[in-house]
């Protein structure tokens, strides 16, 4: 009973009806990982940081953006290095961490002045991290941004969220089933689908206040999916045996359909400009993957692969989206480039499910499944690097959101 919520199973159980569909024929480009050659910075203990905290957190953050590699040694006197180099100070003055110091990058001719100030080390070393990479590469840092996850155990589910670095892990919600945790745009909100043994309920947690609104909504049936505005949701419901879309207006609690027929439409993203919203329908009698112009209410079929389809995701770049699409037993990562008008199968040695964008859009937090065991990987999207962040079991639906 618990796991009807996962109403994709219907999938398996619905007889195929076939019905005449167009599809437009993109491109598909099959892309395998490639050798890439990791951008080196070197970051010997930073001066005044006696325990070295903050010169290992820095350089474990830069690490975990994938496509670089932080070292501790210093370049070696008299010979030409490639890596970038930083070199500071650390001191403490009026209750603020100051770091003063130079970037280095002898092969480019050039060094950036830094100079920095935070409350605590630890938010001293998210904001030096993602300044070295927005210098050494054309990517965003990750640093101050925020994971959150569900652990599930014999007792139960459990809802974290921690920082990207791993630290700071909180509790936000224990209950028999939790689902779907889903950061808003500015990361200040989280919903999040939970069940108390009774009834399937819409929570939406607010880290400023440290609490939850909770909404009853009956036939809430998957993935609560935000609006720009913040101010609204996607919701997919179940109701007189059909399951659609809708949208929920918080402040109202009122909820109106997008979408209508029989067969099943779940909900799976929103554009960055809440244009369109991305979702899964079987309509052809298998799920494939649609897009719904908000404005018109015309709907374009997007995956044209065999098999079944599922987890479409934009881009918070705009003009990309993924999906999964299912060959041979196992789950490939389709990008789609609106823009362009060309999708990518990427094929890497693990499956994944439920991916999940990070803010900048150029990384991917999936729960995977790899020779070296299960758990949640990262993956640096132009250099196809993966990486197992959080190495452990029964871990499900994570998203990224920004820091707040």
């Amino acid at each position: 009973m618990l796991y009807r919520i996962l109403f994709f199973l219907l999938f398996l159980l619905l007889p195929l009806k076939l019905h005449p569909e167009q599809s437009n024929e993109v491109p598909l480009i099959t892309v395998t990982p490639q050798a890439y050659t990791k951008t080196v910075v070197r970051i010997p203990n930073i001066e005044g940081d006696s325990r070295g905290e903050l010169s290992s957190l820095v350089r474990s953050l830069i690490n975990l953006h994938l496509f670089c590699v932080a070292l501790e040694e210093p370049p070696l006197p008299g010979l030409r290095d490639r890596a970038h180099f930083l070199r500071g100070s650390l001191s403490l003055k009026d209750g603020l961490y100051h770091f003063q110091g130079e970037l280095n990058s002898p092969h480019e001719g050039k060094a950036k002045m830094i100079r920095l100030e935070a409350t605590s080390k630890e938010l001293l070393a998210y904001a030096l991290a993602d300044l070295i990479v927005e210098e050494i590469s054309p990517y965003k840092g990750q640093s101050k941004t925020r994971i959150a996850f569900v652990k599930r155990d014999k007792a139960g589910d459990n809802l974290y969220v921690m920082d990207f670095s791993r630290k700071n892990l909180k509790k936000i919600k224990s209950a028999e089933l939790i689902l779907f945790p889903k950061f808003s745009p500015s990361g200040k909100k989280l919903a999040y689908v939970s069940y108390n043994g009774k009834d399937f309920f819409l929570e939406i947690y607010e880290f400023a206040k440290g609490d939850s609104k909770v909404f009853r909504i009956p036939g809430l049936s998957s993935t609560p999916v935000w609006m720009p505005n913040e101010r609204e949701l996607i919701l997919t419901l179940g109701r007189d045996g059909e399951i659609n879309l809708f949208v929920f207006n918080l402040d109202r609690a009122e909820l109106s359909a997008i979408t209508n027929g029989r067969g099943i439409h779940q909900a799976g993203s929103v554009s960055p400009d809440g244009k369109l919203v991305a979702f899964v329908g079987d309509r052809t009698g298998r799920p494939h993957i649609y897009i719904l112009n908000l404005e018109n209410r015309k709907i374009e079929r997007i995956s044209t692969e065999t098999n079944y389809h599922t987890s479409p995701r934009f881009s918070p770049k705009g003009g990309i989206l993924i999906y999964l699409s299912q060959r041979a037993g196992k789950n490939e990562l389709i990008l789609y480039n609106f823009n362009k008008r060309e999708k990518k199968r990427l094929v890497l040695p693990y499956s994944l499910s439920d991916p999940a964008f990070s803010p900048s859009g150029d990384y991917l937090i999936f729960t995977g499944k790899t020779r070296n065991g299960t758990g949640l990987y990262l993956l640096h999207l132009d250099s196809l690097i993966v990486y197992p962040y959080m190495p452990a079991g029964n871990l499900h639906y994570p998203d990224w959101g920004r820091f707040y």
